[in-house]
């Protein structure tokens, strides 16, 4: 293996370094974390521009909302924030920008027409995306007899042999009026290069004129010049242009993932969002763009905004949303990049470390493992520092022995840790490296090597006693009986103890609960195990909520209103019995209730939603965070992705271990969309991909209702399927039933159909 560091020194003499790898098995290179110097203007006298919680403008038209997003293309170094009012703050641009006194590097764009006549008043502006998904954003209103929009979006263009990252806007003035009138755009912003005449300034009665502008805002990296002038001018495409080559790109990163039907039939305790079904599609949808926004180089950060860094915490999480759904672009140097943040001195640069990153990331190397068979890679990485220091952070094999066994305390479950940003020996820890003894114990064996697969089944049965002695213990001692935050404390000694901290729920976050450790092969018993003990644990942190007149599905937040992890929390309903729905309503719930951007969320809102938003619907203001913000928006991805179709592992043997991957269909669609006529679908799912070839074999579910007399659900299986069990768990079976199946099997006492061997069609015929 070489590596090379290449040493990056800005003007101002900040030094960075960036490695480049190069594979001895293959010649593959691969891209470390991104040189990004403090700022685009190479200026150490001015705040950093990358990090977390560093120094970013709101709106300068927004009236004191913060109504925001981003635009921008994957892999660019400096995605731009966007605002409801048209105005656009680019990062990349090297010019200084006075925000409420403070110089920070980057420069900002705006539409004066945004005000035009005023103010905007109350629930009076439309904010959508192009298609409801698309990274096109379009702001629009009307004042008067003028109705305006103002639409902008990112396209990656190649001038004078050099790509760049330019940002687009079309101002389009309508006179619905019966005399002409002339209005100018009023676009501001350095090198903001207008492409249409000023004499479409005057508009006559019943007509539109169209205003287009471009600007380049980020140049991946490549260190040329931003284009500007005649540079710009002669080398970018028209607005049409790029904005037909911009829905073509992203379209075809979309369509190369899963994709849903879902029915658009009312979802209860949702807010009355109008065509769920298609809401949960486009915000599925536009979560695939933001978290490719987020790529920065080959590395997976976390925001645009707030969180523009490596994160720990969260990568795994955004990872196994991605090969989840079918996006394997970059994944082999994408699992390094983020290998590096598991380093327990790794800076995060002003958030904190966290443990639970490590014991998170085995899944993430099992899940890739799992879809594309690539065993030469990913021995070749299990522990490549057994000689000494890694360049890509702690092996897996250094993950699970020297810093697992570093955190266990003498009663065998994890010692304290500061995992949700407070010290506490947190269940959520204990279900994170169950998980990862799991995943490990997958990869083992895949890649041959029996004594380490032994070794991670062993520490296993030995993790998941010693928390189930000590959280038996916590429950008899002070009497509940329910998921506790903490091992070996009653959630009355900690910070879930606040009705309104989403803390209490941390117990079932996705990726470190019951459900996520099943998944991934964890075989789970006791009071750990018992999916009655979720239940529980939900029932009495949302009557708790409830009490203090905040809605359902609400979690809260830190403290406050709710979360962009709402549905993080929400995905151990699919373990259990009684909030199987939760995932998908949740999901549409914040749709309807708490977006701070379209289909985009602010970390944490500490108050509800405002009438007096200039933005029509109910968007709540921050409390603090990114926003778009990718760890969130992955696990609504997964929770809707699995509550239609989860795949999992499951091993038998001693050692050697074999492993089928089963399916879980069905597992979390709300009764109601179980109605005659409805479908509800996945296609395109993953069973395998070549690395080498770029080519996949694919599968599909698909789940219909029809009534001839009682309900009959159809379920239809299409293409490759993975070759484990198939379980069919619709909860309405718990309270409906089942009289009869076709093509399969129905256990009454665990509420399962099982497919029979071989069968692509299941007719389930329901009791009422």
């Amino acid at each position: 293996m070489v590596v090379t560091a290449t040493d990056t020194t800005g003007a101002s003499g900040s030094t960075s370094f960036s490695w480049t790898v190069t594979s001895s098995s293959g010649g593959t290179t691969y891209l470390g974390i991104p040189a990004v110097a403090p700022n685009a203007c190479n200026n150490s006298s001015l705040a950093n521009a990358y990090g977390t919680n560093f120094p970013a403008p709101g709106d300068p038209l927004g009236q004191g909302f913060s109504n925001q997003t981003a635009l921008g293309w994957d892999g660019n170094y400096w995605p731009v924030y966007q605002y409801l009012s048209g105005s656009f703050f680019a990062r990349g641009v090297p010019m200084t920008y006075n925000y409420n006194g403070t110089n920070i590097c980057g420069a900002m764009y705006s539409f004066s027409i945004y005000h035009y006549n005023g103010n905007r008043a109350a629930q009076s502006v439309q904010w959508t995306q192009e298609a409801g998904y698309l990274p096109a954003m379009t702001t629009s209103f009307t004042s008067g007899s003028v109705a305006v929009s103002i639409k902008e979006f990112a396209d990656k263009v190649t001038i004078g042999g050099r790509a760049f990252d330019l940002v687009y806007a079309r101002v389009s003035v309508t006179n619905n009026g019966s005399a002409a009138v002339t209005i100018d755009p009023g676009g501001s912003g350095p090198n903001l290069l207008r492409l249409t005449s000023t004499s479409l300034n005057t508009v006559a009665a019943h007509a539109t004129s169209n205003h287009d502008y471009v600007v380049a805002i980020d140049n991946f990296g490549n260190g040329a010049a931003l284009p500007t002038g005649t540079t710009l001018s002669s080398g970018a495409p028209s607005f049409d242009t790029a904005d037909s080559q911009m829905a073509a790109y992203w379209n075809g990163r979309i369509g190369e993932t899963a994709g849903f039907t879902l029915p658009n039939l009312t979802l209860p305790n949702t807010g009355n969002l109008a065509n769920p079904g298609t809401a949960l599609v486009n915000a599925y949808k536009a979560g695939t763009v933001y978290g490719l926004m987020m790529q920065i180089g080959q590395a997976q950060f976390s925001g645009a905004n707030n969180y523009f860094w490596l994160l720990n915490h969260d990568v795994p999480g955004e990872l196994n949303a991605r090969l989840e759904t079918g996006d394997f672009h970059d994944a082999q140097n994408l699992l390094l990049t983020a290998r590096i943040s598991q380093a327990t001195n790794f800076n995060e640069h002003g958030a904190n470390w966290y443990y639970d990153g490590d014991w998170k990331t085995p899944a993430t190397w099992a899940y890739y493992l799992a879809k594309t068979s690539d065993t030469g890679f990913v021995s070749q990485y299990f522990h490549d520092d057994a000689s000494g220091s890694s360049q890509w952070g702690p092996s897996l094999y250094t993950i699970m022995h020297s810093i697992y066994s570093g955190q266990l305390s003498s009663d065998g479950a994890l010692k304290a840790s500061f995992d949700n940003d407070s010290s506490g020996r947190w269940l959520f820890d204990d279900y994170s490296a169950l998980q990862a003894l799991a995943a490990y114990k997958y990869i083992a064996t895949r890649i041959g090597n029996t004594t380490e697969a032994q070794y991670a089944d062993t520490a296993y049965t030995n993790l998941l006693s010693h928390t189930n002695t000590l959280v038996a213990n916590n429950e008899s001692a002070h009497g509940f009986n329910y998921l506790p935050c903490v091992v070996d404390q009653a959630n009355t000694s900690n910070r879930c103890n606040t009705y309104n901290d989403a803390n209490w729920a941390s117990p079932v976050w996705v990726g470190q609960n019951q459900w996520s450790t099943m998944l991934m092969g964890g075989t789970l018993n006791g009071v750990i195990g018992d999916p009655a003990q979720s239940d529980a644990m939900y029932a009495m942190g949302f009557a708790r909520l409830a009490s203090h007149g905040l809605p359902y599905p609400t979690f809260g937040a830190f403290n406050g209103y709710s979360t962009a992890y709402n549905t993080a929390y929400a995905s151990n309903g699919l373990f259990g019995s009684n909030y199987r729905d939760l995932p998908i309503t949740s999901y549409a719930w914040q749709i309807a209730t708490t977006t701070g951007g379209p289909n985009a969320w602010w970390e944490a809102n500490g108050s509800g939603p405002s009438t007096s938003n200039p933005w029509i619907g109910n968007h709540a203001g921050p409390q603090f965070g990114a926003i778009p913000y990718a760890w969130p928006i992955s696990a609504q991805q997964e929770g809707l992705l699995q509550s239609i179709v989860a795949e999992g592992l499951s091993s038998t043997g001693s050692g050697p271990y074999t492993y089928t991957r089963p399916l879980y269909i069905g597992r979390g669609i709300p009764n109601t969309w179980i109605a005659s006529g409805q479908t509800i679908a996945v296609s395109n799912l993953t069973t395998s991909y070549s690395v080498s070839s770029g080519s996949r074999s694919t599968y599909g579910v698909s789940i219909s209702v029809t009534k001839p007399s009682t309900r009959v659900v159809t379920v239809n299986l299409s293409g490759s399927l993975p070759g484990g069990a198939i379980s069919i768990q619709l909860p309405i079976f718990l309270s409906v039933g089942v009289n009869s199946v076709s093509g399969g099997s129905y256990n009454a006492s665990t509420h399962t159909v099982t497919a029979n061997s071989g069968a692509t069609s299941i007719a389930i015929t329901l009791a009422s």
